[in-house]
């Protein structure tokens, strides 16, 4: 029975679209009110016209991003956060609008350092190259069509001053990227080697290590859990109690190292059997106990019937003799029975199974 609870994708997905509306909003906004300032004072070619129709442009963009997470496109990415695309759709903007511009360009360009920070915990170093590659060069690019078209209304030599003055600015950036990647990238190790420690511990304090089943403690806790979920109608509950049948002799007989292989191979056959809704206790020593949500008793049954026949197959290297077998009691949850009093007819079933002959499994009966 698997018991993890990872977090709810709803909550992942939610805190992704704050983020991108956060970034869409903040860097976005103050773009417009940039260019928007720009051209009051007659620094935007092409006037109000050009200015509305492309603001229109990149704004659509933007909600169509956020159209994109709200439906949850998104989800069937590789980077569901999609930070990487609306970097690059946010530089491409600032250097469409650094082409119509005059006087403010470098102003405008210095908001690529904002786009940046929306990244610098989630995208690689690789990533941050290959944009401040894109952003740089494409605005080396925009400064060679202005250039070339409008050579009257700028300065040449000052413009391509500041574009080389940009280049070192992102080239500091990106060594402080570098240093933030490096740095992530340690605290993810070591917060995966903190994971793999407290996961080992977790495992040490509910699950027996020879095992691997659960302690009885943590067992009876789950039991408590699936017996009200059996209650509600979720499935039919099946409690089984499990021995090894003259365990004590196979341990005086042929050692306590014998022994540990004997519970060792019981527990890989019983896992072979159940299904993740399943799970497996040891009590102590030889005796073990099943949980098994099933759609019908038969189920049950046939399941327990598999391990004790998977035991009586088993053949050990060093003790060419040694057969094992398993006597087994099961009980099925009544309608307003507690967990104690369904462990109380499994394990009555488990002593008329030892009773009559061992080797065999007992249907406990209804109180």
């Amino acid at each position: 029975m698997d018991q993890t609870l990872p977090l709810h994708p709803v909550a992942m997905q939610s805190q992704r679209l704050r983020r991108v509306l956060f970034a869409i909003l903040a860097g976005g906004g103050a773009h417009t009110l940039l260019c928007w300032i720009a051209l009051q004072l007659d620094f935007f070619r092409g006037g109000q016209v050009l200015f509305y129709s492309l603001f229109a442009g990149l704004w659509a963009g933007h909600l169509l991003f956020i159209l994109f997470m709200l439906v949850g496109l998104n989800r069937r990415l590789s980077e569901p956060s999609m930070i990487m695309p609306l970097m690059v759709w946010s530089t491409t903007g600032l250097l469409v609008t650094a082409l119509v511009v005059d006087q403010v360009r470098l102003c405008i360009m210095l908001i690529f350092f904002a786009i940046v920070q929306m990244g610098v915990l989630q995208a690689s170093l690789r990533q941050f190259l290959a944009l401040a590659g894109y952003c740089v060069l494409g605005y080396a690019v925009v400064l060679g069509i202005v250039c070339v078209y409008w050579p009257e209304v700028v300065d040449v030599r000052g413009e391509w001053i500041q574009w080389g003055l940009f280049s070192v600015m992102v080239l500091a950036a990106m060594l402080v990227a570098s240093e933030i990647s490096t740095i992530r990238f340690q605290l993810g190790r070591r917060n995966q080697q903190l994971g793999q420690i407290v996961e080992r511990i977790h495992d040490m304090a509910v699950k027996d290590e020879l095992t691997g089943f659960y302690r009885r403690r943590h067992a009876m806790e789950l039991l408590s859990k699936a017996c009200g979920q059996s209650a509600r109608g979720a499935y039919q509950l099946g409690v089984v109690y499990l021995d090894l049948d003259h365990f004590k002799k196979t341990n005086d007989q042929y050692g306590h190292r014998m022994g540990d292989l004997v519970l060792q191979r019981f527990a890989d056959v019983t896992q072979r059997h159940l299904t993740n809704q399943d799970f497996a206790a040891r009590l102590g020593g030889e005796e073990f106990m099943l949980v098994l949500p099933v759609s019908d008793p038969e189920e049950a049954r046939n399941l327990v019937e598999g391990i004790l026949m998977g035991m009586r197959s088993q053949r050990f290297k060093d003790a060419p003799g040694l057969v094992v077998t398993v006597s087994g009691g099961l009980a099925m949850l009544n309608h307003g029975e507690t967990p104690a009093q369904l462990i109380r007819r499994a394990d009555q079933a488990l002593y008329r199974a030892k009773e009559t002959g061992r080797d065999r499994l007992i249907v406990g009966e209804k109180e």
